[in-house]
């Protein structure tokens, strides 16, 4: 096995560990072992465990930064279709990556952990997510779709429905649920037409 593909080997081990513990939770030895190899290589191509942690951040957040982009350059049918498909990937995205809501703590400053160059890397792949709905949004009003009055704040308010609606645990939503939820009230609100 190449050095390329161990270091992914090892990425993904770390992935599931920290899907599903705490961060404090998860040692290096236990992401060795699931990864099956040395502690020392772990150590060879990571430095400790932050950094390997935000390395399985980076990848990820970086893998669904490019979806996005990709997603919203393509010409699909509607600016409605634009959107859930965005909505739809993120939803996806941190459905099955919930220890991303850990770094969102990081990412309101609540948190200690992570240093500045982490921090400042994350503030930029935030940002690209939100210029990706700031564009979606955009070109639906720009087609006479979507009433857009303060695009960046109601892009900050369709990104806040996702993380509120991924926080909610007691309904056990699918990510279908969750979407369609999420597109119904960011809309068409919780009002009945008249």
């Amino acid at each position: 096995m190449g050095k390329e593909e161990r270091r992914e080997q090892i990425l993904a081990s770390a992935a599931r560990l920290f899907a599903s513990r705490r961060y404090d939770e998860v040692l290096m030895d236990d992401i060795a072992r699931e990864a099956g190899v040395a502690k020392g290589t772990l150590y060879g191509h990571f430095a400790d465990k932050e950094e390997l942690y935000f390395a399985v951040v980076f990848e990820g957040i970086t893998r669904l930064n490019d979806q996005l982009e990709a997603q919203a350059a393509h010409q699909l049918a509607t600016p409605e279709a634009k959107l859930r498909e965005a909505v739809a990937a993120i939803v996806t995205f941190l459905h099955r990556n919930r220890f991303f809501f850990h770094l969102m703590a990081v990412e309101d400053g609540k948190s200690q952990s992570g240093r500045g160059q982490y921090r400042q890397r994350w503030h930029q792949e935030r940002r690209r997510q939100m210029e990706v709905l700031e564009a979606v949004l955009r070109a639906g009003q720009e087609s006479g779709v979507f009433r857009i009055e303060h695009l960046r704040t109601e892009a900050q308010i369709l990104r806040g429905m996702v993380r509120s609606a991924l926080h909610c645990h007691e309904e056990h939503l699918s990510v279908d649920q969750i979407v369609d939820t999420v597109m119904r009230i960011f809309l068409h609100g919780v009002r009945v037409p008249s």
